[in-house]
């Protein structure tokens, strides 16, 4: 060990034990076991549950700063405290344990913060520093610790302590766990020759470190190198910040582990940036279809996943023929039981398109206000109480039942339609047939729907595909809200408003009589009424 009498180098000791000892006390720090991070508009809270079962809770909320309950200042909304706090949480929300911990009581007031701010964010650094930290006796001076510190450079401890705020972090790690009674050497190189033995842990600081005896505790070497040579034993772990080993494995031996802090925190960050990478690219994965500017990541994830993309699309496929068989099943149900309601409203939304279409959505908009003003009536009403328990549910169904019945009739029409035109891919559709011809038109309903999934399997087609959704869906609204129309027009087909007349073929003398011409006159007329007059008579 170095002594060095002149009153500087003691001053300097006590400057150089009054940065590490705070570190090595730091050792004896409680552990950051759970945390609750809730970060508002209105608050943003820090609640925090430690090793030693004791309990910290910071909270920003209604113009109010509290620390365990207590209110220890005021701040204003977006001003500099409250961004300053804002901050520490958002970097706080990814770290757990140890790390959390130690980046909690590395925090301090920004420069910035002045007056009543200053004297909030202190007591806010002092709350998490008494926390977070066990109690060291603050009445006792540097020189009474059991640190023995050596310095042999007065300029390595002037860099060091200039460098204190740039490497805090670093130094806190190499630092964590080292009992009390450490010897830190800065400036100067270190010799452990064979047969000395040191009971407690070496730290060496701008110098290097040569062991050939044994070492009870860790060894921590902080720009500079570690030589072992045959023979050194390490019972504790080598901490290295900026630093080397040098050793032959076969002939010395550590105990412990040998820890780049440096190395580890810069691993610590890489493996941060690219699980944030890979958690933003997630999201953007499963939220990139259909939403504003994705058409790119869209492009990208298609080109890198084209297997995945062919079996969406097939499944879209699989999907839309699904909801087309279930009603084509449901449209077979009509014809068989209900043939006349259905050619009723398929009537009046072909003869009146326009009208159904009008009464159609101002019955889809006074459905809800229907269904409640009907719930309070009979709710009112003693009688009405056990009809209100039916009209709950059944009015949802009951307006459900006539959406599904006008747009099954406007499929009829447009199953017609293609029928009679003779199209390609349109043979099958037999006018004989209501069963085909209401399959054809639910078909070409969900045509669009059918396009734009089949052209979600290739790349690069992104507007296309957006263009025939909204045709298909334009096409289900308005063929919903004409067949709707036309249900209410004709209470579901029960009063038709375009049926034919009743007995319209047989009824023809009327017409006959009406139509019939006039009796030639003349010599002509007398040899026709001559030919005919006989049967008369």
């Amino acid at each position: 060990m170095y002594t060095h009498r002149s009153d500087w180098s003691r001053a300097a000791a006590l400057a150089a034990a009054a940065l590490f000892v705070p570190a090595l006390a730091a050792a004896q720090t409680r552990d950051v076991v759970g945390k609750e991070i809730s970060v508002g508009r209105a608050e943003a809270l820090l609640d925090l549950d430690l090793s030693d079962r004791s309990h910290l809770k910071i909270s920003f909320a209604d113009g109010a700063v509290r620390i365990d309950d207590r209110v220890v200042g005021s701040y204003e909304p977006g001003d500099a405290l409250d961004a300053a706090w804002r901050s520490l949480l958002g970097r706080a929300v990814a770290l757990e344990d140890g790390p959390l911990g130690r980046m909690l009581r590395a925090w301090a007031p920004p420069a910035t913060l002045e007056g009543d701010d200053l004297e909030v964010a202190t007591a806010v650094d002092r709350a998490l520093e008494d926390a977070l930290s066990a109690e060291v006796d603050s009445s006792s001076p540097a020189e009474d610790q059991s640190v023995d510190v050596s310095i042999g450079n007065r300029r390595s401890l002037v860099k060091l302590l200039m460098g204190r705020i740039d490497g805090v972090d670093a130094l806190k790690e190499a630092f964590d766990g080292l009992g009390d009674d450490a010897r830190i050497h800065i400036g100067e190189d270190v010799d452990v020759p064979a047969g000395q033995r040191i009971n407690g842990s070496l730290v060496v600081i701008e110098g290097d470190a040569r062991v050939a005896g044994v070492v009870d505790g860790d060894v921590v070497v902080i720009d500079g190198t570690l030589n072992m040579t045959p023979g050194a034993r390490i019972q504790g772990d080598v901490r290295l910040v900026d630093g080397k080993v040098v050793r032959d494995e076969s002939a010395t031996e550590i105990m412990g582990r040998v820890v780049d802090v440096k190395g580890l925190e810069r691993n610590q960050e890489a493996e941060l940036r690219a699980r944030l990478r890979e958690e933003v690219r997630r999201e953007l994965r499963d939220r990139g279809e259909g939403a504003p500017g994705s058409e790119s990541r869209d492009r990208s994830y298609r080109l890198h996943n084209p297997f995945s993309a062919v079996f969406r699309g097939i499944g879209g496929i699989i999907e839309d023929l699904v909801v087309a068989l279930l009603l084509v099943i449901v449209g077979g149900g009509v014809v068989a039981f209900a043939p006349d309601n259905l050619d009723a409203v398929a009537n009046t939304a072909r003869e009146s398109p326009g009208r159904a279409a009008v009464v159609g959505l101002a019955g889809a908009f006074l459905l809800l206000p229907v269904w409640i003003l009907g719930m309070v009536a009979l709710a009112v009403s003693i009688v009405g109480i056990p009809v209100l328990l039916a009209w709950i549910p059944l009015f949802p169904l009951a307006a459900a039942a006539g959406g599904v019945l006008g747009y099954l009739a406007v499929a009829r029409n447009i199953g017609e339609w293609l029928a009679e035109r003779n199209l390609p891919y349109t043979g099958w559709i037999r006018p004989s047939n209501a069963l085909y011809v209401l399959t054809g038109g639910i078909l070409a309903l969900m045509t669009a729907f059918i396009m734009a999934d089949a052209l979600s399997i290739l790349p690069f087609v992104g507007v296309l595909r957006g263009l025939l959704l909204f045709a298909g869906w334009l096409g289900t609204i308005l063929a919903v809200a004409v067949g709707f129309g036309a249900v209410l027009l004709t209470r579901a087909g029960r009063q038709p408003e375009y049926a034919p007349p009743e007995n319209f073929e047989e009824d023809v003398s009327w017409g006959s009589d009406y139509a019939a011409p006039e009796r030639p006159t003349g010599a002509s007329g007398e040899e026709e009424e001559r030919a005919t007059g006989g049967d008369d008579a």
